[in-house]
């Protein structure tokens, strides 16, 4: 055997026992803490939230603790990255947290193990499903139980330059409805300014550091609006290459290849870069988050811009990914008891108002002042289309291959259709498991 293969060998042993470390590090940091909970005193509730969250979720524990005195909660902090596994993990540990913050996209997940309280009673005590934007309560009920209390909801929505459309002899006030309408806006866009810099029309994410998530928020709705998708709606098999997929897949990255209306940075575009683009005037029209706007309000206060719904295919409706966030309880939960009464005292329009990050799952609560903004408009209508993302343990290995196969058409190394059809045998594969 060469010294070669020797080495790898080495290495690949050296990863794994690295990688089970880690693992054994968390599995034992997550069980420790949980086993501390659990010897805590009666009345005690312990609580995750991520760490945005924190100083919102202070305020509301002093509240809660005002009044009900005999009930003690405390909080725990968490990081975005790895929060999904590290919930996973705690769930199955038997003695996890009284309650958890947790994207909706990761309930039903959850709620197969079985390790989840059904929560349908504490829910409509309070309100109705139709309260609610209706892919986030969709994305917290399974086989009819409702097992997640959603509180945020987001979706993206179209900023553009208004100051580079009148430039470009475009009404600022009318951005593209229909994808024909805004493929002609990116042509018109995409220009040499009087200054001598390139400008695009729009830009799309094809890599960076966030790029296979930030890639497939923005490049899967353009199937959904076209009546395709990756995986069929009973999860069994792979659509992506259908007529309908491919025509999306096409749209989106032909922005770049055959249109040339995105930047020669498309492949290492993801969404930060993007807005730093958009910013600096180098594309004209990107997708973005509610988030964006206190950004460009701080790094680029004098921007002149407009926020719009995403263009849909012409007699079609336009379409989201989901995003957002809800409040589950574990089965095994150390104090059942107080902890429905911290989710009961959270069941409020006026704390879901007030919690959320982005805009409440709540429709009610959207009237709330924060929300009053009209440049939130569009996000607003955005959510009336936004879908869940499907609920496969194996989805994140999905949107992998599906990421990969993208960048190769981004890159020449292959048509849409040739892309998507090596993308179809690698999913069906994986379904097939």
């Amino acid at each position: 055997m060469s010294l070669l293969s020797l080495s790898g060998r080495r290495d690949a042993s050296v990863r794994r026992r690295s990688a089970l470390a880690r693992a054994s590090l968390l599995v034992a940091t997550i069980a420790g803490f949980a086993l501390g909970a659990a010897r805590g005193e009666a009345g005690e509730v312990t609580w995750w939230v991520t760490e945005p969250a924190k100083d919102d979720a202070t305020k509301i524990v002093a509240e809660f603790e005002k009044a009900n005195p005999d009930v003690k909660i405390r909080l725990q902090t968490n990081p975005y990255g790895g929060l999904q596994n590290k919930i996973l993990i705690a769930l199955r540990s038997g003695i996890p947290p009284d309650l958890i913050e947790a994207q909706t996209a990761w309930i039903v997940p959850y709620a197969a193990t079985g390790k989840l309280q059904d929560i349908t009673d504490v829910v409509t005590a309070r309100f109705a499903r139709s309260d609610f934007v209706p892919a986030s309560i969709d994305s917290s009920t399974a086989g009819g139980k409702i097992y997640g209390l959603p509180f945020q909801a987001e979706a993206l929505a179209m900023f553009y330059r208004k100051d580079l459309f009148r430039a470009a002899g475009l009404d600022p006030e009318k951005p593209p409805l229909t994808w024909p309408e805004f493929i002609e806006a990116a042509r018109k866009l995409t220009r040499t300014l009087p200054d001598g810099k390139r400008s695009f029309g729009y830009g799309i994410a094809g890599g960076g550091p966030e790029g296979q998530g930030n890639s497939l928020f923005r490049s899967l709705p353009y199937m959904w609006m076209n009546g395709g998708g990756i995986i069929s709606d009973d999860a069994k098999r792979a659509i992506i290459n259908t007529p309908e997929s491919v025509a999306g897949v096409r749209f989106y990255t032909d922005m770049f290849t055959s249109l040339k209306v995105s930047p020669p940075s498309t492949p290492e575009n993801d969404g930060v870069q993007l807005r730093r683009l958009f910013m600096s005037g180098t594309i004209a029209m990107y997708q973005g988050t509610p988030t964006e706007i206190e950004r460009l309000d701080k790094d680029s206060p004098g921007i002149d811009y407009g926020i719009a719904m995403m263009p849909a295919p012409v007699g079609k409706q336009t379409a989201a990914i989901l995003g957002g966030w809800a409040f589950i309880l574990p089965a095994d939960a150390k104090n059942k008891t107080d902890a429905r009464r911290l989710l009961t005292f959270l069941a409020d329009r006026d704390r879901i108002a007030g919690y959320t990050r982005t805009f409440p799952a709540l429709r009610a609560a959207m009237a709330d002042a924060r929300f009053a903004d009209p440049r939130l408009t569009a996000f607003k209508q955005m959510l009336d289309f936004a879908r869940p993302q499907p609920t496969l343990d194996s989805w994140l290995e999905i949107t992998a291959v599906y990421y990969r196969h993208l960048q190769e058409v981004l890159i020449g190394g292959a048509t849409a259709q040739q892309a998507m059809d090596a993308a179809a045998k690698e999913i069906d594969r994986i379904l097939a498991r």
